[in-house]
């Protein structure tokens, strides 16, 4: 029998979507930018205007439909217009890791084929030393008057880019499966590789981030635009929020402590995203950060300590929804929403779990040999993904990350539960192997956490003649805190197994990070090879 087709409209999805439905539902909604002193707004309308600016004077310089557009950007508005311009006028917007070495800066470059860059003008001295190393780039773009710093003659600034071109601009209809943004992976293991969101996936990203299970963004949310717009597209939160008609806020630089409090008590934000990291500094901050304006605080990258989640729950009302995702998954993947029924268990049982799959994305777990495990909450393997918005492949690059069924290996290790609730136990890289068990790194910084002395830990195996690996606990102590080895090995002593205590420890007054604010283990090994780090051992 012939299949019987629908009779339902195509309309191809995508940015040019997203960006048609917000300028014409919410033309004032706003767009706040962050001078380090004070926030200036800029309503819909006038963004939508500059986009079609934008994309004129694109088209004018050659701009054609498949052509890289870099950003070398900050959070900023004129990002913000890029992100609706580019890829709505058949472009590929192209964002570029600020935080990444010259090095890596210039392959991604050369690797993406990038025929524009727009460097902000507060990283124009940074980009310098790129110049020499992206020979095919025709125009680069600098948004302040400050492009003579590049000494380039590609180089023209935003305004004489701009100039003479009006803001009304026909869009065109994108086919669903083009290009509309490319991300490189933060490059903690080789090369950073390229990952190529379409134009629908980006669509059904926003789509999926504005149900209620997931970051149910809506008109009445003010975004604090934390996440980097230059990493997995800010956690999508830029599509998202003006699908939403939602007020966003924007940082630039200014991602300190003290600027962040002056944000927060000006806008009173409903909504963010954030790293652990920043969300400690949030919270130990000596003048005191009001967040209960906040209806929700998103937080991922890494694990989140069950400590900091009950901290803001505690004190400022807010729940605080873990997330964990990767480039590859564009990136919403899993958000530990508490369910409905909780079987017993009390709500931050819940909340320290990784998550429960956002509906367009299955995950399972496997063994060595890729056979699936029992989702029992009890059989340890590798997770892997597929779904609506996940990566099939890299860039240009072959890879063994993707099964011979479709699914992506994501190198993380952990379980699920009967109710399909995920947890995340550690990194393949860095589980501790130790006299043929294993032990979570995850799990023991998180118990490490719980001690009032302890303000960051980051755990890694320690090689051990008898014992193959051993935990090695690489500790900052909170202020006015001395190192106690005996005092935290008791602590552990009660609430985890034995043979998990660690004998290593090792106490700095800061712990290396990567470029997107996780703890940087694999330069914590090297550092630990070459000697740098001298651990102490506790007598038994």
């Amino acid at each position: 029998m012939t299949a019987l087709l629908s009779t339902m409209m195509h309309t191809p999805l995508g940015v040019s979507t997203i960006f048609r439905f917000g300028r014409r539902h919410f033309p004032h909604s706003r767009v706040g930018e962050y001078d380090g002193e004070h926030i200036h707004w800029h309503d819909y309308r006038t963004i939508g205007d500059d986009a079609g600016k934008l994309a004129n004077a694109f088209a004018a310089a050659g701009l054609e439909a498949g052509d890289r557009v870099g950003t070398f950007l900050w959070n900023s508005v004129v990002h913000l217009q890029i992100y609706l311009a580019v890829p709505s006028m058949g472009g590929v917007l192209h964002t570029l890791n600020c935080r990444l070495a010259t090095e890596q800066v210039a392959y991604i470059i050369n690797h993406a084929n990038d025929r524009f860059i727009v460097v902000d003008e507060r990283l124009a001295e940074q980009f310098k030393p790129v110049l020499p190393h992206i020979s095919k780039v025709d125009t680069i773009i600098v948004t302040g008057p400050s492009a003579a710093i590049l000494d380039d003659p590609r180089v023209v600034t935003l305004d004489a880019f701009l100039a003479g071109h009006g803001s009304a601009y026909s869009w065109p209809e994108t086919p669903e499966d083009q290009g509309a943004g490319i991300c490189y992976t933060s490059g903690t293991t080789g090369n950073p590789k390229g990952v190529v969101y379409s134009q629908k996936t980006t669509y059904l990203h926003a789509l999926a981030s504005r149900s209620v299970d997931s970051f149910g963004v809506h008109e009445r949310d003010v975004i604090l635009m934390l996440p980097s717009m230059f990493h997995a597209n800010a956690w999508g939160f830029p599509y998202s929020g003006w699908l939403s008609g939602a007020d966003m806020v924007m940082p630039g630089p200014y991602l300190q402590v003290p600027h962040l409090a002056t944000m927060i008590d000006d806008s009173r934000p409903t909504l963010t995203a954030l790293v652990p990291t920043i969300l400690g500094d949030l919270l130990r901050y000596g003048a005191g950060v009001d967040l209960s304006c906040f209806r929700a605080i998103v937080c991922g990258g890494s694990a989140v300590p069950s400590s900091m989640i009950e901290q803001v729950r505690d004190q400022c009302g807010v729940p605080v929804i873990q997330g964990w995702g990767m480039t590859e998954t564009s990136p919403m993947c899993v958000l530990s929403h508490p369910p409905k029924d909780m079987a017993g268990k009390p709500e931050i049982d819940w909340r320290i779990k990784s998550g429960r799959p956002v509906p367009g994305i299955e995950v399972r777990i496997v063994d060595d040999d890729d056979q699936t495990l029992a989702e029992d909450g009890v059989a340890v393997g590798e997770l892997q993904l597929r779904g609506a918005w996940v990566t099939g492949q890299y860039l240009a690059i072959e890879s063994d990350a993707f099964t011979a069924d479709g699914w992506l290996r994501t190198g993380d290790v952990g379980l699920i539960d009967p109710q399909g609730y995920v947890q995340l136990t550690d990194r393949k890289k860095d589980v501790i192997k130790s006299g043929g068990e294993w032990i979570s790194s995850v799990d023991l910084e998180d118990a490490l956490l719980k001690h009032p002395s302890v303000e960051e830990v980051a755990v890694i195996a320690v090689p051990d003649e008898r014992w193959q690996e051993r935990p090695l606990a690489i500790v900052v102590c909170a202020p006015g805190c001395t190192p106690d080895i005996t005092l935290l090995r008791a602590f552990l002593a009660a609430q985890v197994a034995k043979f998990w205590i660690p004998e290593y420890w090792f106490f700095t007054d800061a712990i290396m990070k990567t470029s997107v604010g996780k703890f940087d283990k694999k330069g914590l090994r090297k550092r630990l090879e070459a000697g740098d780090i001298m651990p102490e051992v506790a007598t038994l």
